[in-house]
């Protein structure tokens, strides 16, 4: 363990996280939530998380309400009930309040579910810090989208308060925080501070990487790493690729909402031919040697507070073309500003038949991305960085 503290004494720090590995299906949240805490604790502060069991329709195989030591972090799984959908957690909220007095700032994670809306009561009454990551949830076309009118209501009603009263507001890039301003609210100081990425232990074995693109040549590799969803553009990616004759797209995430079946038949192109295929949800180890073996990684998506997929291909030393919608657009801007194009399947196409045909630039690019990434973007930094947000309010 690495000690930053610099003769200050150590926090102690709750983490509160609407779901937590090894809940991975949820994505990037997930994985960043025990990264940022996993980081604070290796840098010497205690964290303690408090999140559901719940995976799914159904929960995880944890223990519940007992202490699980996820290396050096504290976490506790509660259950929730009736009504589910809000994650509805009293037994949470009353290990919260016993204990709220004990801690140096309270750390909360997305909105629109009850139990960070009462942790950030809890925080309050009890004259904690509060810090709240809304985790891209605090934009105009996330709440636009599905159960816009519930979600104003509830911003309104019930979050509007903690969002002014909160120490810092936290995101993790420029264009998440352009959007919570757009909103027009009476807010905390927005803090921007972007998510670390767990670079690899080892590179991926030449073996393994095939294997994950068996079928398919160098040079036709266009890879796409995120849950099924709407947001994420998936049908933009398809789109751009089946034009082009022999590259191929594969799809890793999980299908949480059925789009899968939709989208396989616009994988056809026109003569017949299959434009890519689903893989599914990877392991770390498979998504490694993934993106590893990929001549580039697509994300096209509507709007997305950062993306971890972008930041891991570009620490692996894969190119990136995203829309500006991207948080971590900015990242691949600094890398090369061609990279960051519009939404549109007609730019796409042309820049990914581009990247495809120059593999010495992309090569080249590829370097430039990883050694950034790791100089800038591991998760020691980032919890440092954190730990100094946190100490400005003691």
């Amino acid at each position: 363990m690495h000690d930053s503290n610099c003769g200050s004494s150590p926090l102690k720090i709750l983490l509160y996280a609407p779901n937590y590995l090894p809940a991975t299906r949820y994505g990037g949240p997930v994985r960043s939530s025990h990264g940022l805490a996993r980081g604070l604790v290796r840098r010497g502060h205690r964290v303690d998380v408090v999140t559901t069991n719940v995976d799914g329709e159904g929960v995880l195989d944890v223990p519940v309400g007992q202490v699980v030591d996820m290396e050096g972090v504290r976490v506790r799984y509660f259950p929730t009930s009736a009504p589910r959908r809000i994650y509805y957690s009293p037994e949470m909220l009353a290990a919260v309040e016993s204990e709220v007095d004990t801690y140096d700032a309270v750390h909360t994670n997305g909105m629109f579910l009850w139990p960070g809306l009462a942790i950030a009561r809890a925080a309050v009454r009890a004259r904690k810090p509060l810090f709240i990551s809304p985790r891209g949830m605090l934009v105009p076309e996330m709440i636009a989208g599905k159960s816009k009118h519930i979600k104003r209501l509830w911003i309104a009603s019930l979050e509007r308060r903690y969002l002014k009263q909160a120490s810092a507001i936290h995101v993790t890039s420029e264009s998440e925080a352009d959007g919570i301003r757009q909103l027009g609210l009476d807010l905390a100081k927005v803090a921007i501070l972007p998510n670390g990425v767990d670079l690899p232990k080892d590179e991926p074995s030449a073996s393994d990487v095939e294997a994950e693109w068996v079928g398919v040549d160098r040079g036709e590799r266009v890879a796409f790493l995120a849950r099924l969803d709407w947001t994420k553009g998936l049908d933009l990616a398809i789109e751009a690729v089946a034009r082009h004759p022999t590259a191929t797209l594969l799809i890793a995430g999980p299908d949480q909402i059925g789009l899968q079946s939709a989208l396989e038949k616009q994988l056809v192109r026109q003569d017949g031919s299959c434009a890519g295929r689903f893989v599914g949800q990877l392991d770390d180890q498979r998504k490694w040697a993934f993106l590893a073996g990929a001549d580039l990684l697509l994300a096209p998506s509507v709007k997305e507070s950062f993306g971890m997929s972008v930041a891991e291909a570009l620490c692996i030393g894969t190119p990136v073309i995203c829309t500006p919608g991207v948080g971590a657009s900015s990242i691949v801007e600094r890398i090369s500003p061609g990279l960051v194009v519009e939404r549109h399947p007609d730019v796409l196409a042309e820049v990914v038949k581009e990247a495809l045909l120059d593999p010495t630039r992309s090569a080249q690019l590829g370097k430039i991305a990883k050694a950034m990434m790791a100089e800038e973007y591991g998760w020691d930094a980032i919890a440092d960085r954190m730990a100094a947000l946190y100490r400005q309010t003691q």
